[in-house]
């Protein structure tokens, strides 16, 4: 009975066994680095793929595209009536499953963000393959033309995109960021604008890279503005996404310039209702190291540093109206936060005026409270490259 209990026990086993009968070789898979929307000529969805050349991932990563090391990477493009229907096509003319396992780019046109990216944004976030970290962009001008570039450095441009999005110089977003503010209470977002780089002439053709400057703004669905990159400065500052920030800035109106590096902040938004009116206060907390003084101030008199810690105050509260002139009065769009400060808040009366937020956000009034210092004068005291008798000591 034990031997005839244990052989059953392995015939049950085995006959429920996966196994690896489904199986994908990797030498079966197309790995898609980056995707972009752009609209084509008869209004239809053009959907272009990055992927990745496996036999050229070997060897030297520098050279030139035409006659020194091989290309990293290889551009595929159709149309369709939508993604789904570009794809299918698509893959008629690639000999290799498209996997979205190393995707981590999504680029619209400014085109597509201006008629609206609901498709589009309801295929990345159904379909179970792309990844929610992904970064999403919007390109000046069509958006394929980032794919099909060559960095001399970083092995794909996608992987530039995503380097850059990590030094956190612009505005930082994700697939599932994007997703949880679309549904916010402001249902408004912004996402960094891609341009390309010039090549320098001693490049070959295409090896240039793209790069981040400016931001889109988005009321639900669509772009309906963007803003300088300075501005986008100003909204980093509200956002608290200043992270290791270099702030250059002049004592009073002069010519001569402080700089400091890192700059680090605390940020945080002070909601308040006043009977009809709504407040807001922004509190911002920066401290920075000064790495450059371009001015004949000694930072080791206390009176002296007084009027420079003014000075970055000053830039620093500046930097933040001016992302509030673009932002709450020009396009009117709410990617600050603020309505989810006061729904938090003050849950009754944001109930009652939540349909009409729109109007309500550009006549909030806000204050801005600064506290900036400069905490150390780096590994000089006094400034470098003028004669000591020069130097302003009181």
């Amino acid at each position: 009975m034990k031997i005839l209990f244990k052989c059953f026990t392995l015939v049950f086993i085995i006959v429920f066994l996966d196994g690896c009968w489904d199986r994908t070789e990797l030498n079966d898979l197309a790995l898609i680095t980056a995707m972009s929307f752009d609209l084509a000529k008869d209004k239809q969805i053009q959907t272009t793929v990055q992927i990745i050349v496996p036999q050229n991932q070997g060897g030297s990563m520098t050279g030139g595209v035409s006659g020194g090391a091989p290309k990293k990477t290889t551009v595929r493009s159709e149309k369709g009536i939508n993604i789904s229907d570009a794809l299918s096509k698509l893959q008629r003319k690639i000999p290799r499953k498209l996997f979205w396992g190393q995707c981590k780019v999504f680029i619209f046109s400014e085109q597509v963000a201006k008629l609206g990216i609901k498709d589009e944004f309801d295929f990345l976030v159904r379909h179970p393959q792309p990844r929610e970290r992904a970064y999403m962009f919007v390109s000046k001008g069509k958006a394929a033309e980032s794919l099909e570039l060559f960095p001399p450095i970083e092995r794909t441009s996608s992987e530039v995109l995503r380097e850059l999005a990590d030094l956190q110089i612009g505005i930082k977003i994700t697939l599932e960021q994007l997703s949880i503010r679309l549904k916010g209470d402001a249902e408004a977002y912004a996402l960094p604008i891609v341009h390309n780089l010039p090549k320098a002439k001693s490049a070959e053709p295409f090896q240039t890279i793209p790069y981040i400057m400016g931001t889109a703004l988005f009321k639900k669905d669509r772009m309906v503005g963007q803003i300088s990159e300075k501005s986008t400065r100003g909204v980093m500052w509200i956002l608290n996404e200043i992270d290791e920030y270099t702030v250059t800035f002049a004592m009073d109106g002069a010519k001569e310039l402080v700089s400091l590096k890192p700059v680090r902040a605390k940020v945080k938004l002070l909601p308040k209702i006043e009977g009809d009116k709504w407040l807001m206060t922004i509190k911002v907390k920066a401290e920075g190291d000064m790495i450059q003084n371009g001015t004949a101030l000694n930072p080791m008199n206390p009176k002296l540093l007084k009027e420079m810690d003014q000075a970055f105050q000053d830039d620093v509260r500046e930097r933040i109206k001016l992302a509030l002139r673009e932002v709450q009065h020009k396009n009117k769009t709410d990617i600050l936060g603020f309505a989810t400060a006061f729904h938090r808040k003050y849950p009754k009366q944001w109930e009652s005026n939540k349909d009409r937020w729109d109007e309500q956000f550009p006549m909030v009034e806000v204050k801005i409270d600064v506290n900036a210092s400069i905490k150390r004068p780096g590994l000089i005291n006094a400034p470098g490259g003028i004669p000591e008798d020069e130097v302003q000591q009181k």
